[in-house]
């Protein structure tokens, strides 16, 4: 695991555990307001491993600000799943940003996200980040 991730984890004060018992990915517990368990798959690759990582850590950083329930409503849950996805999104452009020395203006989304592995479905979410939130 790398350091960024690491530094996340205490940033949002979040516990990890691995679970190889697992019918999803990963998810997210909430403890308390300022602190949750990241719940991860441990059969994963370690690539997918990460990605989950730092979307869970997106519900850790986004989930508070939306309004409404994530279990009982539709409309917050796509919103902190897009947050979630976003948050992961623009740390892993950051490391491949670092890692490449690449400029962003020159990143290929689509190189970008099959260098991670990533659907394509995310290409829009990784232009407009790219475009006008990328802050490095």
């Amino acid at each position: 695991m790398n350091i960024r991730i690491k530094d996340l984890l205490r940033k949002y004060n979040a516990a990890l555990v691995y679970n190889d018992d697992l019918h999803k990915k990963g998810f997210n517990i909430p403890i308390n307001s300022t602190s949750n368990i990241i719940v991860v798959n441990s059969d994963l690759t370690d690539e997918e491993i990460e990605q989950v990582i730092l979307h869970e850590l997106g519900h850790s950083a986004n989930d508070d600000k939306v309004i409404g329930s994530y279990n009982d409503y539709l409309v917050p849950r796509s919103k902190m799943e897009s947050k979630a996805n976003d948050f992961m999104l623009r740390e892993l452009l950051e490391n491949y940003i670092l890692r490449t020395n690449t400029d962003p203006t020159d990143i290929n989304c689509v190189s970008f996200l099959e260098s991670e592995r990533l659907p394509m479905s995310f290409e829009d979410s990784v232009r407009r980040i790219i475009m006008g939130e990328l802050s490095i």
